[in-house]
């Protein structure tokens, strides 16, 4: 072929040019556009499906609004839980707190504790003596230490049992109460069913008091109990019959027993025996 006949066929040549200027543009440039396009077609056709079987269902679409609300809700919830927080960290500072020493810091050292210790339980107990509350055998469970030195992780719950027995004794020698006779405090082993459903927030010490009092006091024991700066939790109150423990020759010898016979067998006198718990908050 030579170039008369090449240009004879320019027309035709230009025309192939053409087309296959097209055909690598289509490729390219506009099918990969028509791909995305279709893409988008398909996403908000899925959406729209979506949308019409949330509305078969009924179900309900959350707007910006609804989230701002729900939002502003768990707010409120997040406030009230400090302001709760604050409240139990306050009802259980009294639990937490340690020995002081004659500047008013908490003792840090084992020996000083356990001799601090030593001197408020007999300070205790001659409290006792002096209101002129009868006591049994081993009415208090405190801690006998004997030679040995404690160690921190012992005298922890030694001192809230303390704090424990301190307030339940002051609330008996209120005179409102009429109690003339102690049997015993007892610290129980705490029940695991109790506390299962909040042990994040809180274990409990339970324990028991039996006593000998005046019927009429017991409206005012159960109110004590309730306002106490300790978190009481009554579970059962039983009341029996008329005192008569100290009825016995043996008991009226002992020094501690130094009540008045006749008033303890008074008829208005009753056993009382109190199970319940201190509530222990972990905030």
């Amino acid at each position: 072929m030579n170039l008369s006949n090449i240009k004879k066929n320019k027309f035709w040549i230009s025309i192939g040019g053409v087309m296959i200027s097209v055909t690598i543009f289509y490729l390219f440039v506009v099918n990969p556009f028509r791909l995305k396009n279709i893409k988008k077609a398909e996403t908000i056709e899925n959406v729209l499906a979506r949308l019409e079987s949330y509305e078969r269902q009924g179900a309900r679409l959350h707007n910006a609004n609804w989230i701002k609300a729900e939002e502003d809700k768990l707010e409120a919830v997040r406030e009230a839980r400090g302001e709760y927080e604050v409240f139990y960290k306050e009802r259980d500072s009294h639990l937490e707190k340690a020995f002081a020493s004659e500047n008013g810091e908490e003792i840090k050292d084992e020996a000083l504790w356990k001799n601090r210790y030593i001197q408020e339980v007999n300070e205790l107990l001659g409290k006792i003596r002096n209101h002129n509350v009868a006591l049994s055998e081993n009415a208090l469970p405190f801690k006998e230490w004997k030679v040995e030195i404690p160690t921190w992780e012992d005298i922890a719950p030694e001192q809230k049992r303390f704090w424990i027995i301190e307030e339940l004794i002051n609330i008996i020698l209120k005179k409102e109460l009429g109690i003339g006779y102690l049997e015993s405090i007892n610290f129980e082993k705490e029940k695991s069913h109790r506390v299962s459903a909040y042990a994040e927030l809180f274990s409990i010490v339970p324990f028991s008091v039996k006593a000998g009092m005046n019927v009429g006091g017991l409206l005012f024991l159960i109110n004590e109990f309730l306002k106490s700066k300790i978190c009481f939790e009554i579970e059962t109150i039983n009341v029996s019959g008329e005192l008569n423990r100290l009825r016995s020759s043996k008991g009226a010898d002992k020094p501690h027993l130094s009540l008045q016979i006749n008033n303890i067998q008074s008829p208005s006198m009753v056993d009382v025996v109190i199970e319940a718990y201190v509530i222990d908050f972990k905030m």
